[in-house]
């Protein structure tokens, strides 16, 4: 059985997939128009529990004239909609993916870094990318990125590489099987390819539209201001407007929901990887320490691994080494316990 390792004091990788952030857009005739953010006053009633519910021995006088509409909940907010004769919206990006996952980019341990690299080289070896690329390549084409406004109809997602132009349609099931169409084999070896070093970075251009309906509203990232309550929506500056934007982190995140090979998959699917497995939206972690299946026992258990990948079939490797590379493709630092003198 191999030795357990010791987590370096200094270790990180960088992102080896590398988002841009989206912009919105619509079309008049062959010009492109931003779709705009604006603010919006609006006129609500209380509705939260805390406020009705932060003394129960109030009477009933008292909760009348709390509920009573004429003390509205006055908001300024930000909103983001299609003009009322358009409704198509566009969101597009870039993507770069690099071959970072091959060595730590910081590392104060040599034999931790070697062992690192083995590892990287060993799922190389056994074309462990190529499951990789297709995951992430899948959450590209089923515009999983385009988190609420994919709702939207007539979905098509438009991809540019490489003085080539591949546009497909997207299917409403997160989990379509894009394999067959044309063009598609092609660029999973490019993205597998730029992974695994086998060939230079890859750059793409996504463009993705939808049918929303005329004047429907669109649905940018959040910004969160320090001290401030109302909805704040991302935006770029464009001349006096503000353009509607979708955060690269919201994006990477879209494209790095990969990982079923947790524990909870059958209630939850793909979760975005995490070194925890945290599920943001169930306010959960799948993957806990005392289950051995987070990212930090895997890599104490680095050497077992690396034997368990160069001993199994090509394409039949062990769903850790799938999870522990794709948490090393993510980027971040994964260091453990301060170094002892």
């Amino acid at each position: 059985m191999a030795a357990k390792l010791t987590l370096p004091s200094m270790l990180n990788y960088t992102r080896s997939i590398i988002p841009s952030n989206g912009v919105f857009f619509y079309r008049e005739g062959e010009q492109e128009q931003p779709i705009t953010v604006y603010q919006q006053t609006v006129r609500g009633t209380i509705a939260n529990y805390n406020n009705v519910y932060k003394n129960e021995k109030q009477d009933d006088k008292e909760l009348a004239k709390l509920l009573d509409p004429a003390n509205a909940n006055i908001q300024r907010i930000d909103v983001c909609y299609l003009p009322d004769a358009v409704d198509t919206f566009y969101l597009r990006f870039s993507v770069t993916f690099a071959a970072h996952s091959l060595a730590a980019g910081a590392c104060n341990e040599p034999e931790y870094a070697k062992a690192l690299g083995q590892f990287a080289q060993s799922y190389k070896d056994k074309g462990g990318y190529d499951e990789l690329a297709g995951r992430y390549l899948q959450n590209i084409l089923n515009g999983r990125w385009l988190w609420r406004n994919r709702y939207a109809a007539e979905k098509s997602v438009t991809l540019i590489y490489e003085g080539q132009t591949l546009t497909f349609a997207m299917a409403s099931a997160l989990e379509e099987d894009y394999s067959a169409l044309v063009g598609y084999s092609a660029l999973r070896a490019a993205v597998a390819g730029a992974l695994s070093g086998e060939r230079g970075v890859l750059r793409l251009q996504v463009l993705a539209s939808g049918v929303l309906g005329f004047g429907q509203e669109v649905y940018p990232s959040q910004e969160f201001v320090e001290g401030k309550k109302d909805k704040t929506l991302a935006s770029v500056k464009v001349g006096d407007l503000r353009q509607a934007a979708m955060h690269s982190q919201k994006i990477g995140n879209a494209i790095r929901t990969i990982d079923d090979w947790h524990a909870r998959a059958a209630d939850y699917g793909k979760i975005a990887v995490e070194p925890y497995g945290v599920v943001a939206q169930r306010a959960e972690a799948v993957r806990l320490p005392n289950s051995k299946n987070d990212l930090y026992s895997y890599l104490k258990d680095l050497e077992g691994l690396t034997e368990r990948v160069a001993t199994a079939k090509a394409g039949a490797l062990p769903a850790e080494a799938h999870y522990v590379m794709a948490c090393l493709v993510r980027g971040g630092v994964y260091s453990g316990g301060k170094k002892e003198k």
